[in-house]
């Protein structure tokens, strides 16, 4: 496509010299205030002085239309340019959307209690039924997230966690493990902590606390970076 470009770049480029230098050659009209142009006497013109008058008239004629079919051509080409240099953004835009991560589940909603990382058997059973996904699409990887609300575990009394990221990643890891239990490879998976950082709810709350206590499960095709 880069190469189509820099060629129609240089085609209007040789094509605006040409008319350029076309018109150059064709005679110029002045405008000016001079005196008018005095006719010849009749005595002095000759027939064989008519040829030659008409030959010039059609010379000029022949730049100017000359002239007119290089910029017509020039214009056209301009606009397959521009179709050519913007159908590439509409590509890569399909192209990106195409590669977008597929989320399998959001464990969330009350699944893990503030500042624990507790597996309930609702839980599990939520486990189970992404497995039959990931086991469909083997050559896929799999991306796990964990988040955390903004209660700091420092307030918790008799915490074993250092901070909230250090939370999010256990609760991470400890989804992960559950899958390589259900006999997915631990090379497919990918575990991250995120914290508090990317709510999905108000903080202010109960229940939206409880909705940013949470776990996400994402398949991400091979040729797509993590």
């Amino acid at each position: 496509m880069r190469n189509n470009i820099i060629t129609a770049s240089v085609i209007l480029f040789l094509l605006s010299g040409i008319i350029f230098y076309k018109a150059l050659q064709i005679p110029q009209i002045s405008r000016g205030s001079a005196a008018p142009p005095v006719a010849p006497e009749r005595e002095e013109s000759s027939p064989e002085s008519q040829p030659v008058l008409k030959q010039n008239a059609t010379e000029e004629e022949s730049k100017k239309a000359l002239v007119k079919e290089l910029q017509s051509t020039i214009t056209r080409l301009e606009g397959e340019l521009a179709v050519s240099v913007k159908k590439p953004h509409a590509d890569s835009g399909n192209e990106t959307k195409r590669k977008e991560p597929r989320i399998l589940a959001v464990l969330g909603s009350g699944t893990f209690k503030s500042g624990q990382v507790v597996i309930s058997e609702e839980l599990t059973n939520a486990v189970q039924d992404i497995v039959r996904d990931i086991k469909a699409s083997p050559h896929s990887r799999i991306s796990i997230e964990g988040h955390t609300d903004s209660t700091p575990t420092r307030t918790r009394p008799g915490s074993p966690y250092q901070d909230n990221m250090d939370l999010s990643f256990l609760r991470a890891k400890a989804i992960a493990r559950m899958l390589i239990e259900q006999g997915v490879l631990s090379e497919r998976i990918s575990v991250i902590g995120y914290g508090d950082t990317r709510p999905i709810a108000t903080n202010e709350t109960e229940d939206g606390r409880a909705q940013n206590r949470r776990v996400e499960v994402k398949l991400i095709s091979e040729d797509r970076e993590i």
